[in-house]
């Protein structure tokens, strides 16, 4: 059971990857949580296209932009969370509070969940992401599936390269 099936037990669209680390969850974890992403020019590049800032190639920039951190275990796990309406250009972003996300169902909008998880091994950790999204309604989900039909190849392709940035830093 992860993060996910306590705040976004249902949803229309996920996303995982994994990638195997040479490396125990205790040296991990501190990256994810402070890892500066900004080393990957092709990271940056397909942030800047999305339109995000900048900042959100660290994850303490993503917090900033109305991502919440909605529950972390240590050396384990840590998901955060984001309401809005992604398709439009602004993401017209919701403010609420953890507590607050599994209550929220606005009309027209999507809830998006993120995660890494940490699962260790004899030698190794298995570092997950998985990114999940719920639709409000039929209006929503509509606009988000032609949102996700082009956004998701490069959302894929940046977690993958934020997973191979972690398992370059935490190996070397």
């Amino acid at each position: 059971m992860t993060f996910h099936d306590t705040h976004l037990p249902h949803y229309q669209f996920r996303e995982y990857h994994t990638i195997t680390v040479r490396a125990k969850p205790e040296r991990i974890y501190p990256m994810i949580r402070s890892f500066d992403f900004s080393g990957s020019k092709l990271i940056k590049i397909l942030f800047m296209l999305r339109g995000l800032p900048a900042v959100m190639v660290r994850m303490e920039g993503v917090q900033k932009e109305k991502f919440v951190l909605l529950q972390e275990q240590m050396n384990t796990e840590i998901i955060i969370g984001l309401i809005g309406q992604f398709w439009k250009p602004d993401g017209n972003l919701k403010v609420f509070s953890p507590a607050e996300f599994a209550t929220i169902d606005e009309p027209g909008h999507a809830k998006a969940t993120w995660n890494f998880r940490l699962v260790p091994q004899a030698d190794t950790t298995v570092v997950e992401t998985e990114t999940r999204i719920h639709c409000t309604d039929s209006e929503a989900l509509r606009k988000f599936s032609r949102y996700w039909f082009l956004i998701r190849p490069f959302s894929g392709l940046i977690r993958r390269e934020m997973l191979k940035a972690i398992k370059k830093s935490a190996e070397r």
